[in-house]
Formats: C-alpha cells, sequence, structure tokens
C-alpha cells in the first residue's frame, strides 16, 4: 500500500492537471462561442449566394462551351477535363488536445488517397497538425497553410486566388475539400465536398423546374463571374470558420471530460488517504495497547 506522503503527493499532481484542464476549458468554451458567432453569420450568407449561383449556373449552358473555356477565366472553372491529378484540401487543427478530432479528419484523408491511388494525389493542408504529419510522412503537398487559428477573410482570398490557380495551370483537375462539419450538441462528422470544377452547383440543383430569369446590370457575364469569386471566397472562409467552430467544440468537451475524470481520480485518492491514514492510526494503536500490556 502507498505511503501517505506518496497519496499526498499524487493528489497535488491530480489537483494541479485538474487546474489546467478546467482553465483550457473555460478558453475553449469563449473561442467556440465567438467561432460560432462569426460561422452562422456567414452560412446564411453563403447558402443565399449558393442558391442563386446555382441558378445562373444552370441557365448558362450555352456558354459552357469548350470554345469559351479559353476566352472566359471564370468559366473555365467549369471545364470538364481528363481526370489525371487530385488534390485534396484537409482542415485540421493547430493543436491537439481535443479528442480524436484531427485523427479522425488525418484517416479519411489517407483513405481517400487509397481510394484514389490509380491518379496523381497532393495534399494541401490547413492547420499545422495536418502540415507537420504530412510532411514527416513525405506526402505531396500542393500548398499548405500551417496556421489555421489566424484565418480571417484576407486568408480565405489567398487560398482561393492560390488554389485557382492550381486548377487553371492544370496542376489539379479535381479539387476536393475535407472537414469537420459542425454539429450542436455532438461530436461532428468529416465530410469531403468537391470544389473545383464548379459543374456541382449545375449537378446538385435542389429546384429542378426552369431556371429564375434575373435582370443583370452591368451584364451577365460581369455579375456571374463576380459572384464566382465571392462564393469560392466564402466557401473557403466557411469551411475555415466551421473547422475552427468544431475544433473548439472538440476541445471543449475533451477538456470537461478529462476534468470530470480528475474529479473522480481525486475522490478515489482521497478514500484511499483516509483509508491509509486510518489503518496508521489502527496499528499505532496496537502498538500503544502492545506496549502497555507488557509493562503490565
Amino acid at each position: 500500500m502507498a505511503s501517505l506522503r506518496q497519496i499526498r503527493r499524487r493528489m497535488k499532481s491530480v489537483h494541479s492537471i485538474n487546474s489546467i484542464t478546467k482553465a483550457m476549458q473555460l478558453i475553449s468554451t469563449f473561442r467556440f462561442k465567438r467561432a460560432e458567432t462569426r460561422f452562422s453569420k456567414i452560412r446564411t450568407y453563403l447558402t443565399e449566394l449558393g442558391g442563386i449561383l446555382s441558378n445562373l449556373s444552370a441557365s448558362v449552358t450555352n456558354l459552357l462551351e469548350p470554345s469559351r473555356h479559353q476566352s472566359a477565366g471564370g468559366l473555365a472553372l467549369f471545364e470538364k477535363r481528363e481526370v489525371k491529378k487530385k488534390t485534396l484540401i484537409v482542415m485540421t487543427g493547430d493543436k491537439g488536445l481535443c479528442g480524436a478530432y484531427n485523427m479522425n479528419l488525418l484517416k479519411v484523408a489517407i483513405l481517400w488517397k487509397k481510394q484514389n491511388s490509380a491518379f496523381e494525389t497532393s495534399f494541401v493542408p490547413v492547420g499545422k497538425v495536418g502540415y507537420e504529419s504530412f510532411r514527416k510522412k513525405g506526402h505531396a503537398l500542393a500548398l499548405f497553410y500551417p496556421e489555421k487559428a489566424l484565418a480571417d477573410l484576407s486568408l480565405a482570398k489567398k487560398m482561393t486566388e492560390e488554389i485557382k490557380n492550381l486548377y487553371l495551370s492544370k496542376k489539379a483537375d479535381e479539387v476536393y475539400l475535407i472537414y469537420t462539419k459542425f454539429k450542436a450538441g455532438g461530436s461532428g462528422q468529416s465530410v469531403i465536398e468537391p470544389i473545383l470544377p464548379l459543374n456541382h452547383l449545375i449537378e446538385n440543383r435542389k429546384d429542378r423546374s426552369a431556371p429564375v430569369d434575373y435582370i443583370y446590370e452591368p451584364g451577365f457575364e460581369k455579375v456571374f463571374f463576380d459572384l464566382l469569386q465571392r462564393y469560392l471566397e466564402g466557401k473557403i472562409y466557411l469551411s475555415v470558420l466551421e473547422s475552427l467552430t468544431s475544433e473548439y467544440a472538440a476541445r471543449m468537451m475533451a477538456m470537461k471530460q478529462a476534468s470530470e475524470n480528475g474529479e473522480e481520480v481525486l475522490f478515489d485518492l482521497k478514500l484511499l488517504k483516509n483509508k491509509t491514514r486510518q489503518a496508521v492510526i489502527t496499528r499505532e494503536l496496537s502498538e500503544i495497547v502492545a506496549g502497555a500490556s507488557i509493562l503490565v
């Protein structure tokens, strides 16, 4: 049986760790609420923008002819070509201590690579954990953004331009995105969504009726290409924010669970300390009684 001194040392260590996990839980809660507010605001905007762009895309099939791809950069993002190279954008966290959040994302990313072994694949890690993991394992990196926590709209615009150039320069024939979809009150789920080419905007239309007829000012192509740019920037930005929200939620739950486990360990150690102290007192009383009987 451990001595009282050893038990007290263990209790002190557990108490210190428990204080840290509680502090991290509070910090994660604050960051989660802030990220969730930003994410909720832009999600509504992007949902409406995606619906408008989907209607516009379906109404301009005559513009999506191969002969026009070279003359209009925006239309080139709809180009269907022979797929030889695939790229996956992976939204991981910058730190650990968030349960299986990062591990689940990396597992799905590696599984995606195995399923597409017939193609030349590469990754675009967003977040320090994914970047370090892919770099150490020697996976091909088309681009990388190690600091996801610093994400803002300017970073989203930079990422959008570089990913567009990756596709337009034919370094990637298809671009996909994997991130953790936020689920309130529970663990999020890793999902893979297509980014480029943009044909999925037409194919995934919820309303299969006749396209909505809009009046365009200053002109259709100007409006259409501006919306395309805004949609891509918004999609990347929303994915980063949703990924951050899911990460903070996972860390908050992990730290809460760790704090609760720490309380249980402290309770068990207190019981053990009391039992040990009671045994020491009983032994000392027995020795006193035995010594007294010898003197008598």
